[in-house]
């Protein structure tokens, strides 16, 4: 089996091409998802948690290569059997390991050629995928300039002739609501201002940002999204206070869960079903 190479722990600010995943995971550098895991979690969670690989990935994976990368969509995933039972699945999987290919299921492989055809089928993403000289899933490098921390991003796609970036999310629904629901909850309004403030710091333009989000099932629906600049403010204020507290963690090499002692929990006023919530001074509310 081929081993990814390491990224340099000494690594200097820059936008770097053609770093394998895996090997951009295990690098340097504190990214958004990393941030994130801190925001909503614990430090002690972006310290000690450990990486989920699954079947969803593998998905998602041909998936992302088959709508920003069509051309060699082919070349690396492999279609399989029906399903994952039985010797014919066991030894297609190893064969693949040694290759590098990644394997689906027959119809997992036929939903992401579904997916692929679909999204291409509009003109204007076509024509950002695969028009100019796009950068695709290249690793940038930057230093925070106030607590100087190194910080990193991979974006899906960069035109640097239109100045735009292009972030492909698979969701269970496209809607306009529940989409917007998806971006506060998984924190893409964080992304867009990482990876913004990333490209920029190595003098790259930014100046839009857009979501591709498109359905797992059929019909696999699809739309594409831009986020308003108040929301995007909100992911960065997040950012920064989960960059703060990861400095701090750094400086003392003290990575904390959910606090010591005895908490008392507060309770939303849904919770009351029975009896009056409580109000502010912990009288029963009107």
């Amino acid at each position: 089996m081929t081993v990814a190479p390491k990224v340099d722990p000494n690594i200097k600010p820059g936008i770097y091409l053609g770093t394998p995943n895996e090997s951009y995971h295990a690098g340097p550098g504190i990214s958004k998802s990393g941030l994130w895991t801190i925001q909503t979690q614990s430090p002690a969670h972006y310290k000690f948690g450990e990486r989920e690989e699954s079947h969803a990935f593998d998905f998602g994976e041909a998936c992302h290569l088959a709508i920003l990368q069509p051309d060699e969509f082919e070349k690396k995933v492999l279609r399989g059997p029906e399903d994952r039972r039985g010797n014919k699945w066991k030894d297609m999987v190893e064969g693949c390991a040694l290759s590098g290919k990644l394997l689906l299921t027959g119809p997992d492989y036929d939903s992401v050629l579904a997916i692929r055809d679909g999204v291409h089928a509009d003109s204007w993403i076509n024509g950002i995928i695969t028009g100019g000289k796009p950068m695709i899933e290249a690793s940038g490098y930057w230093r925070d300039e106030e607590t100087g921390a190194l910080c990193r991003c991979r974006p899906d796609l960069y035109r640097e002739d239109l100045g735009v970036m292009l972030d492909v999310k698979s969701t269970v629904s496209a809607h306009p609501d529940a989409f917007s629901k998806a971006v506060v909850n998984y924190g893409y309004h964080a992304q867009e201002a990482h990876y913004s403030d990333g490209w920029r710091a190595n003098g790259k333009a930014v100046e839009g940002f857009v979501f591709l989000a498109w359905e797992k099932k059929a019909p696999f629906a699809k739309a594409v999204y831009e986020l308003p600049p108040s929301i995007v403010e909100e992911g960065r204020a997040l950012m920064r206070k989960a960059l703060n507290t990861y400095v701090e963690c750094e400086k003392t090499q003290t990575w904390p869960a959910y606090g010591d002692g005895v908490h008392e929990l507060s309770f939303k006023r849904w919770a009351y079903q029975l009896t009056e919530a409580p109000g502010i001074d912990g009288e029963a509310a009107a």
